[in-house]
């Protein structure tokens, strides 16, 4: 097994607080289903199936699309999210892993993107931070999801800040107007 898998393993099974079993859609075409879920219905199964095996409450889920840096081709990941103020806030934390998700980079890169909210397709800025240069806002996150501050720990000993990415409406208008919780 080469290191790369053996980290994806070890990822997998701690993001599922060893419960891997748990987590049956994945690879590239789970990963496909759960963004078509995600555009048409809201809903993400991989969501649902980290939660259930971590035995926390479901997180609403988004779909962000985001420029590929190299390529200049249109990405998606399907990303629970965290109301922040008018914002939201995804966290790029990759089960705790030694390198940040590629979408993450993307939008380093591309600031401009796009996410689908309730079936909805809104226009965002993509603000990348992590909890080091912005203490609230990880206490704002941890607070809504627990289990990111085991994240923050694990990827510290890979030598890596969790990026945390706030995304903002290019229309100045609240993304978090009729949802559920602040």
């Amino acid at each position: 097994m080469s290191r790369r898998d053996r980290i994806g393993a070890e990822t997998r099974s701690f993001a599922s607080y060893g419960r891997p079993w748990l987590v049956v859609i994945r690879g590239p075409r789970g990963m496909a289903f759960d963004r078509f879920l995600v555009r048409r219905t809201g809903f993400s199964l991989v969501s649902l199936q980290y939660a259930l095996a971590g035995r926390f409450p479901y997180n609403p889920t988004l779909l962000l699309t985001t420029v590929g840096r190299r390529s200049g081709q249109l990405r998606d990941a399907a990303l629970p999210y965290v109301p922040y103020g008018p914002d939201l806030v995804v966290v790029g934390s990759k089960g705790g892993g030694p390198t940040d998700p590629a979408w993450v980079v993307n939008a380093r890169h591309h600031e401009l993107c796009w996410i689908v909210l309730r079936r909805k397709t809104i226009a965002v800025r993509a603000r990348v931070t992590d909890g080091e240069r912005d203490p609230e806002l990880l206490a704002h996150v941890v607070a809504h999801k627990p289990n990111v501050a085991r994240y923050v720990e694990r990827a510290a000993g890979f030598g890596r800040q969790i990026p945390l990415v706030v995304l903002s409406a290019v229309s100045g208008e609240p993304l978090t107007e009729g949802l559920s919780r602040s």
